[in-house]
């Protein structure tokens, strides 16, 4: 009896996120469906606005989190069991990536930055071992480190846009110490030369955070 309620449960919610899916497809003509279906939940407003401040925003959440199913994510909200923040589990797959990007696609790194972006691919580097702050700008990480970790309260329904644009760093560019993450001297050279144009072999750089 228990399990047909809970089943029963499970279908009333999944009708009525299908339900404000396609009301919000008519209602708001500016986001694609499910844009506009998971800016509606307080949980996921980080999330939203750090997509909205970026370049992927003219894609939907679905484009790149293919995983995911609506219905799903609709009756955990209503069962309140999304924790804060909201991470995704796993990792996008390469293949996501490259259905709009290509291995060979030119890259105009900043300053005198050497990057063979089709050599990492070679590698087998995943493009999320580089490029994991390309859209939510790791504001899980924000929120853990500045409210979690400090034992602050935190109301994802408040964050805002301007929160989000505070979070781009150096617009978006890779930082050095995820470059170090392999480039150690073991998984890969560490010679700054080998990444930097204007660097002698012999020359030092302090890597911080």
């Amino acid at each position: 009896m228990r399990f047909i309620k809970l089943m029963v449960a499970m279908f009333a919610v999944a009708v009525t996120a299908a339900f404000l899916f396609n009301i919000q497809a008519f209602t708001d003509k500016s986001f694609n469906k499910e844009v506009g279906f998971c800016a509606n939940c307080h949980e996921m407003k980080p999330n939203y606005y750090t997509w909205l401040v970026t370049s992927h925003n003219q894609f939907g959440c679905l484009r790149c989190h293919q995983d995911i199913t609506i219905g799903t994510f609709a009756y955990k909200h209503w069962r309140n069991v999304i924790p804060a923040p909201v991470e995704k589990k796993g990792i996008i797959p390469d293949d996501v990536c490259r259905s709009c990007h290509t291995n060979t696609r030119n890259v105009s790194p900043p300053g005198d930055i050497i990057f063979p972006h089709e050599l990492h691919v070679v590698k087998q580097i995943d493009c999320v071992d580089c490029h994991s702050n390309v859209t939510h700008l790791h504001v899980s990480e924000y929120i853990k480190t500045n409210y979690i970790e400090k034992q602050k309260e935190f109301t994802p329904a408040v964050f805002t846009d301007t929160q989000a644009k505070q979070l781009i760093r150096k617009d978006n560019q890779i930082l050095m110490p995820v470059c170090m993450r392999c480039h150690n001297g073991d998984m890969a050279t560490d010679a700054c030369n080998a990444c930097h144009k204007n660097i002698k072999a012999e020359d030092k750089i302090v890597v911080k955070e």
